[in-house]
């Protein structure tokens, strides 16, 4: 048995001995070269909400990765530059500057899916409702806040019930519409 556990000992080390590949052949490897560009890292911390839908943030990532810069019809003038991204549940319209940097813009997303925490926060507020309709409106200004509001359709006890929840950075503010 002692025998044996030692030679399992042995051959360990030497399996690890032989894994250790010393070729001192080094290739060098040669990388394109990539434009790195963070104007638009403020936008998204700015709009970025943890829990949304996937396709109000990949439509988010696209306007903010955008280079307006490569357009044809993009003349460099000191005027603002509209682009509108259609996305399936929605729209963004960015108005970029000069530099390439988005400004502002106008977003509205029907349909999407709500945070898990907003859906707690209204169903604890309002229980056993069915959601019917969900639009999401952000508007971001470089110079203001960004104003985030929900409107959301429910049916409660038979009721219809329109619910508008609107934040700069959270969702507390529940406000029934009817």
């Amino acid at each position: 048995m002692k025998n044996l556990v030692f030679g399992l000992f042995v051959l360990g080390l030497t399996s690890l001995g032989f894994s250790q590949n010393t070729n001192d052949e080094i290739k060098e490897v040669q990388l394109e070269a990539i434009k790195i560009s963070n104007y638009n890292l403020n936008y998204l911390e700015k709009v970025e909400e943890q829990g949304i839908s996937d396709n109000v943030s990949s439509l988010e990532k696209e306007a903010a990765s955008f280079d307006v810069k490569s357009l044809d019809e993009f003349d460099g003038r000191k005027e603002l530059y509209s682009v509108k991204f259609i996305g399936t549940n929605g729209f963004l319209l960015a108005d970029y500057d000069w530099n390439g940097k988005i400004v502002k813009t106008t977003e509205r997303y029907k349909n999407i899916s709500l945070p898990k925490n907003l859906i707690r926060s209204i169903l604890n507020e309002y229980p056993q409702s069915q959601f019917l309709k969900v639009v999401y409106n952000v508007n971001y200004d470089a110079q203001k806040e960004t104003e985030k509001s929900y409107r959301i359709k429910i049916m409660n006890d038979g009721k219809k019930r329109n619910l508008k929840i609107s934040s700069g950075s959270n969702f507390n503010d529940v406000v029934v519409i009817n």
